[in-house]
């Protein structure tokens, strides 16, 4: 479908919107996909939103699992493609390939395993939580096609190839939508599924993206030709997990906020915590187009960190973060002129359109801050470096669960003291990953005639 490009060349900005662009088209592919089903299902009532909402949170264990095994390919890969090793590349392609199979059954076992307490926990009663138990169920087959998706798309990014998992993820996203109302409302003599026929659909619009990977991997031999035994090589899984363990575990804490969080608002009520579905889907689509210039940045970086191009990644940090706050400023605009029309896309309740002008009036004011821990973020993916990440993100979590369960009880504070607690943690995030990579900026400069393993212990 297309050539991985050379990123140790050429003009930053370039590069940049040439990866970016098809990674923004994914991504809002991607959003729609999710919004699709979200606005099915609203048809559905409160509960079905709620229902969605809450087992939508385990998603976020999905895509931690996925930075895990994804990350880690995906910066060595870049790093063997900026040295031109190219049959290292492959061999890091192929270990890839058979970790997210394994972790991707075991998910999807755990997942039909945990069904009911899961739903049940975060706050599912009465409908909420018989659609949210069969919601789950089918969502946990997902688990494994998500996956194997995420990680061989990551891979591709770290060959320099965004464009043949945007269009793949186009055809996707078409199937999903013609699928979802034919199986939630029974149109077209299809059976009337409701919550359960949107994971249907979302399971086969999956299966048919698996099924076009395969054929470009094992028929075609696109961009690496695998070649061996296919058995875990522990020495490359342990050098793609001590990169990707601290990204993936990053994505864990984020997953345990949004359950934090769903805990805390759940005592107001199943519109408050459907409103938080929604709100939080509003402003996954404004990051989808940041999250898609910082993928393309750990990319840049890492090609260049192999190459040992130091100016260039320079560069890079200051256009992503340019590019990155210009899409977050405008996002929060939005989310300030319009919050109760946005909700109202979603959800005609009175009282999850009000919430939900609450959420998206708060927490659209951090945009800026998330786009910038996301920036940084990319760099340090780059170098093989993710622990900094980390290690803010926890210091993050810690600091918010210790505020949001003590001072709005104590001192009788509404709705709003949630979101801005998750303001002021945040904001303490950003500054000290900010703080720590232009710590290791100047290390690296100073260390730069090592070896790449000598510069990320550094």
């Amino acid at each position: 479908m297309t050539k991985p490009l050379d990123l140790t060349t050429g003009s930053i900005p370039k590069l940049l919107l040439k990866l970016a662009g098809p990674i923004v088209f994914s991504m809002l592919m991607f959003t729609l996909y999710l919004m699709v089903d979200l606005y099915f299902v609203g048809r559905l009532g409160p509960d079905a939103v709620a229902a969605v909402s809450i087992s939508g949170n385990a998603f976020f264990v999905i895509l931690g699992l996925s930075f895990i095994l994804g990350i880690g390919g995906m910066s060595l890969i870049a790093q063997a493609f900026g040295k031109r090793d190219y049959e290292e590349a492959a061999t890091i392609y192929k270990q890839s390939l058979i970790l997210s199979t394994v972790v991707g059954i075991v998910a999807t076992l755990v997942g039909l395993f945990i069904a009911h307490p899961y739903i049940a926990f975060f706050g599912g009663t009465g409908l909420s939580l018989v659609w949210g138990v069969e919601y789950f169920r089918i969502f946990s087959i997902s688990f494994f096609f998500v996956l194997l998706l995420h990680v061989i798309g990551s891979c591709y990014r770290g060959m320099g190839d965004t464009r043949t998992p945007m269009i793949i993820m186009v055809l996707s996203t078409v199937l999903n939508i013609i699928l979802d109302p034919l199986l939630i409302f029974g149109l077209l003599g299809f059976p009337r599924l409701g919550v359960r026929g949107a994971a249907i659909a979302s399971l086969s619009s999956q299966l048919v993206s698996v099924g076009i990977y395969v054929y470009l991997i094992f028929i075609r031999g696109q961009h690496l030709k695998i070649k061996g035994p296919w058995r875990l090589d522990l020495s490359i899984i342990k050098k793609s997990l001590a990169i990707g363990l601290p990204s993936g575990l990053t994505y864990f804490l984020l997953a345990l906020n949004m359950l934090i969080t769903y805990r805390v608002i759940s005592v107001f009520g199943t519109p408050a915590l459907a409103s938080i579905g929604i709100g939080f889907r509003i402003l996954q689509a404004i990051y989808m187009p940041v999250i898609a210039a910082t993928s393309a940045m750990a990319a840049i970086v890492g090609q260049n960190f192999g190459a040992g191009k130091q100016s260039r990644i320079t560069r890079t940090l200051w256009t992503g973060w340019a590019i990155s706050s210009g899409v977050m400023i405008l996002g929060t605009i939005l989310c300030w002129m319009f919050p109760t029309f946005l909700i109202g896309i979603f959800s005609n309740d009175k009282e999850v359109i009000h919430y939900g002008f609450i959420y998206l009036t708060i927490m659209s004011l951090g945009n800026v801050i998330v786009g910038t821990i996301m920036t940084v973020s990319a760099v340090f993916q780059g170098f093989g470096k993710t622990y900094p990440s980390f290690i803010a993100a926890v210091f993050d979590n810690a600091l918010f669960a210790s505020l949001v369960f003590t001072l709005p009880g104590y001192f009788g504070w509404g709705i709003q003291a949630v979101w801005w607690i998750k303001l002021a943690t945040a904001a303490i995030e950003m500054l000290l990953v900010a703080a720590w990579l232009g710590h290791d900026l100047r290390r690296v400069c100073s260390y730069w005639e090592g070896t790449p393993e000598e510069i990320r212990r550094a």
